[in-house]
């Protein structure tokens, strides 16, 4: 089995998001904006109880969450901040 690191998930990640983001805006925004806002939630409630009860469950864990919220955020600030807003906002 593979063992990736917390870079490598992210990298891949990133260039999932950026062909999203160059196919369909509309699909790349509404995915970028549900997986950004679901695992960074996952992630802060698994803090947040490792926090209350200590667990056995590995450091890399919270890297992978991490980095699966960041990778969509970023892609999507970058594609916003080059495009703008998108022709189907309506603004």
């Amino acid at each position: 089995m593979w063992k990736l690191s917390a870079l490598e998930v992210f990298l891949i990640q990133a260039i999932i998001y950026l062909v999203i983001w160059l196919v369909d805006d509309y699909v790349a925004t509404i995915l970028t904006l549900s997986f950004a806002g679901i695992f960074f939630s996952i992630y802060l409630l698994t803090k947040v109880v490792e926090w209350i009860e200590p667990s056995k469950v590995p450091k890399q864990y919270f890297r992978y969450m991490l980095a699966s919220a960041l990778a969509p955020t970023i892609v999507g600030i970058v594609f916003f901040s080059i495009y703008g807003i998108p022709d189907w906002v309506g603004l």
